[in-house]
């Protein structure tokens, strides 16, 4: 029993300061990436015996931590409906350069405000295509969707940020 208190903690150690970091990309630097990153590894350590290929854990992750942001954002976005919760501020700062001129740091934050007005799933596949690069099977497999499904997604999300950016503030 000791040993897999000692292995947790060595997968913790190895895995964390990426996922928080890619976390925290994909969310846009929201002061969530912490919690959304603790909440991935109490789940991802709740269901390790599940994981059937040891060697794709951090992709796992990846996929856990997608449903923790899916389940983070719906639950803000309802409560900013119910009039419980204000938009928070966008903490973009740590993945800012320090040189970025700063007219594209305002860009960046007009971005990450337009971004967050998106429904989830199309704000999410968005941040994975543009942001993080990744191609359209892997947005598919890391959302459990189909290709079809991803790329509607994505052609609504760039069809709601054009309208989006045309709306004068």
């Amino acid at each position: 029993m000791k040993g897999d208190g000692a292995a947790t903690e060595q997968l913790f150690l190895a895995c964390a300061a990426d996922l928080t970091r890619w976390v925290s990309r994909v969310v846009l630097g929201s002061d969530d990436a912490q919690d959304i990153v603790q909440d991935t590894f109490v789940s991802a350590f709740t269901q390790l015996r599940a994981l059937k290929q040891p060697e794709s854990f951090r992709g796992w992750l990846r996929t856990i931590a997608l449903t923790q942001i899916r389940r983070r954002f719906r639950k803000q976005r309802l409560l900013r409906r119910l009039g419980f919760a204000h938009a928070e501020p966008v903490e973009l700062e740590t993945l800012i350069s320090d040189d970025a001129p700063p007219e594209v740091v305002t860009e960046v934050r007009q971005v990450a405000a337009l971004l967050r007005q998106l429904p989830t799933d199309e704000a999410l596949a968005l941040v994975l295509r543009r942001v993080e690069g990744y191609r359209l099977e892997e947005i598919a497999e890391q959302l459990d969707l189909s290709l079809a499904t991803v790329k509607r997604r994505l052609a609504a999300a760039e069809s709601h940020f054009a309208a989006l950016r045309e709306t004068p503030s």
